[in-house]
């Protein structure tokens, strides 16, 4: 009996866990060097009629778990056709419960959507144009890490500063 108790409180811990499923793409290196080609010089972002002058931010490092969380995004975007940063009927910030549920732990995170676009350098420059806080999303010195992923024709950045 005990041992019974044993394995069913080891096999329900398993499947409580957080799956800490990381996601790296063969081409993540070209994602990175666009975000960080784009950071590295300063330039003046413009949202909503208001606009932020960036000085040169630091380089984004990899992180794998935020790379799961846009192939997540970005694989059900291309399925449900949904290019929102909800999902479903939620009105929750999509890639904020996919990093919860990764296990990525976070003080702040955005994600920029794209559509349309054949390269990771064309999908950046849309965003730094974009006056929706897309540039600011990629030019915010505090952020640190990153995941990027294309499907189809969607484009999904993940931009964050851990815990």
């Amino acid at each position: 009996m005990r041992w019974f108790l044993t394995a069913l409180l080891t096999l329900l811990a398993a499947c409580s866990s957080s799956p800490r499923v990381e996601y790296t793409p063969s081409d993540f290196q070209t994602s990175l060097d666009a975000v960080n080609q784009a950071r590295a010089g300063a330039r003046t972002c413009s949202y909503q009629g208001a606009s932020t002058a960036y000085s040169a931010a630091p380089a984004l490092r990899w992180n794998g778990l935020l790379g799961e969380v846009a192939r997540q995004r970005a694989e059900h975007i291309q399925q449900t056709g949904q290019f929102s940063h909800q999902e479903g009927s939620s009105s929750t910030f999509a890639a904020a419960d996919r990093s919860q549920r990764s296990g990525y732990r976070y003080q702040e995170l955005r994600e920029n959507l794209a559509q349309g676009y054949n390269t990771a350098e064309d999908a950046v420059s849309a965003w730094l144009s974009s006056t929706s806080g897309h540039c600011d999303a990629i030019m915010a010195p505090h952020l640190t890490e990153m995941g990027m992923v294309k499907r189809g024709d969607y484009w999904v950045l993940v931009v964050a500063r851990p815990q």
